[in-house]
């Protein structure tokens, strides 16, 4: 396996698919996902937000693919995992799923490169009143009351761009209340961890699945000065032990259905789970499965095509 090198794997996919292309990727090893949708930027065009006008974009045809992306360690072009996703991708369509148009690309990246390109594109956004995401190469001159979360996503999942992780924050600003302990699922770059120790939980114990996306979330524990307040370990929620006030996942619904039964385990009396990476058309399976369990749906919120909810025990 090539050191220091990642292999990019783009498809390009019609909108109804992209979920369960995510869930290809992932089980192919990929530690996190990019989705990039142009209907996102259609809705925003003309907008300003937090200071910044999107440009005006052309309208967007209703076959445009969604491009879903994921990184898997080394080269990986000629490997048979790559026939394997190929092959997994193209048979969507025999479950009924719309797949037009399909294509899979698959390209060498450095990290270098990549963590340098990312810096081009990537500038200080607000969620929600107060939670800032700023990256750490970005100067931000903070306004009272601002919950800055300074931010090197790395390789891994997590920069505040995603409309899973807005919503995410957004639910931790309404609902965290201060000297609570979170867990949070799927911590990716770290995002909603650090943004949970900041708005003032007593402690914040944090898992990914993903070496790489650990190692990124623990450095931005370091660099925000809270390696007192959170801990980040590999693996998932069966590592987290006792019984948190509230736990975070924004992750992909396969997986936020099967850990609902330790989910509520793992909650105090009265707690909550925050979940998001939950496409819109499977909203109400993962509302059956929380209904299940005995969690109590109390609020959702949408953004595009995606959807969060937050529930009581």
């Amino acid at each position: 396996m090539t050191e220091g090198c990642w292999t990019k794997v783009t498809v390009a996919i019609g909108p109804e698919a992209v979920e369960a292309v995510a869930e290809i990727l992932m089980a192919a090893g990929a530690g996190g996902i990019e989705i990039v949708d142009p209907r996102v930027w259609e809705q925003v065009s003309g907008q300003d937000h937090y200071g910044e006008l999107y440009p005006a974009v052309k309208p967007v045809a209703p076959d445009t693919p969604v491009k879903v992306i994921g990184y898997l360690a080394g080269d990986c072009r000629r490997a048979p995992v790559m026939d394997a996703i190929k092959e997994r991708v193209l048979g969507l369509g025999e479950l009924g799923l719309n797949v037009d148009p399909v294509r899979v690309d698959a390209e060498l990246v450095w990290e270098s490169d990549w963590a340098e390109n990312w810096k081009k594109f990537y500038h200080p956004r607000r969620v929600g009143n107060r939670i800032v995401i700023k990256p750490r190469w970005e100067d931000y001159a903070a306004q009272p009351g601002d919950v800055v979360v300074e931010l090197d996503p790395g390789m891994a999942f997590g920069t505040g761009e995603h409309e899973t992780t807005r919503l995410c924050l957004r639910q931790l600003e309404k609902w965290l209340q201060p000297g609570w302990l979170v867990y949070d699922v799927g911590t990716g770059s770290g995002v909603l961890a650090l943004a949970a120790a900041k708005l003032g939980a007593g402690r914040v114990e944090a898992c990914d699945l993903d070496p790489v996306a650990a190692a990124a979330a623990r450095e931005n524990v370091m660099y925000n000065g809270l390696q007192g307040k959170i801990s980040v370990e590999v693996g998932t929620i069966d590592i987290l032990q006792g019984q948190a006030h509230l736990i975070a996942a924004n992750i992909i619904t396969d997986v936020i259905i099967d850990i609902v039964p330790q989910v509520v385990q793992r909650l105090v009396d009265g707690g909550l789970f925050i979940t998001s990476g939950i496409i819109l058309e499977r909203r109400n399976e993962v509302v059956e499965a929380l209904e299940a369990a005995g969690l109590q749906l109390v609020e959702e919120d949408v953004e595009a095509e995606w959807v969060c909810l937050v529930s009581r025990k």
